[in-house]
C-alpha cells in the first residue's frame, strides 16, 4: 500500500490557498497539498477521475437549488473530531463540479481517519450515490494507486481554520 507520511518531518504540507480554475472563475480557497491546490493534487497523484484540476472545493461551494441554502455539511465533515473510545471514519466531499455545485455530478471523496493525534486520508473516491444531500455511495480508488495521507490533528484543525477564515473573505469580497 502507498503511504504518505506527514506527522514528523511535514513531508505534505497542508494549508489554505486562494487559487483559480483555468481563469474561468475568480479565485478561491482551496486546501494545498506540498503547495499544489487540491484539485490539482488530486488530479496528479490519482485516476479516481479523468480530469479533476477542474473541480472546485466542496467546502463553500456545494449548494442546494430547492431550498436556496449552501450546504454547510461539507465543512462539519471536514472538521476533525475524535472519540477516546477510536478512531473515527468519515466520507469528506472534498472537491464538485463547478457547473452544479451538487453530490450528482463528478465529485471526489475522501475517507478521513480521526484520532486524537492524527488525521489521515486513507483513500479517495468518486461519490456514486446521495441521500438529503449526504454521499451514501462511493467508488474507491484502490492502493496502491492513491497514496495515504497522514496530518498531525492540530495541523489539520489549525488548516480547517485558516481555509474558513479564507472562505469568509472570498465571500465578503
Amino acid at each position: 500500500m502507498h503511504s504518505v507520511s506527514a506527522i514528523f518531518l511535514q513531508e505534505h504540507p497542508i494549508h489554505g490557498c486562494i487559487h483559480d480554475v483555468s481563469n474561468k472563475l475568480k479565485p478561491f480557497p482551496i486546501l494545498a497539498i506540498d503547495d499544489v491546490p487540491l484539485n490539482q493534487w488530486v488530479n496528479q497523484n490519482t485516476e479516481i477521475l479523468e480530469r479533476t484540476d477542474n473541480l472546485v472545493p466542496a467546502q463553500g461551494w456545494l449548494y442546494d437549488f430547492e431550498s436556496e441554502l449552501a450546504l454547510s455539511h461539507a465543512w462539519a465533515l471536514l472538521t476533525p473530531n475524535y472519540c477516546e473510545y477510536g478512531p473515527i471514519s468519515t466520507v469528506v466531499p472534498i472537491l464538485v463540479c463547478p457547473d452544479d455545485l451538487d453530490l450528482i455530478c463528478s465529485v471526489v471523496v475522501v475517507e478521513q481517519v480521526v484520532t486524537a493525534t492524527e488525521v489521515k486520508w486513507v483513500r479517495f473516491g468518486q461519490a456514486f450515490g446521495n441521500l438529503h444531500d449526504v454521499v451514501t455511495s462511493v467508488i474507491w480508488q484502490q492502493a496502491p494507486i492513491t497514496p495515504e495521507l497522514t496530518f498531525q490533528f492540530s495541523q489539520f484543525e489549525q488548516t480547517v481554520c485558516e481555509l474558513k477564515g479564507l472562505d469568509r473573505m472570498w465571500r465578503n469580497a
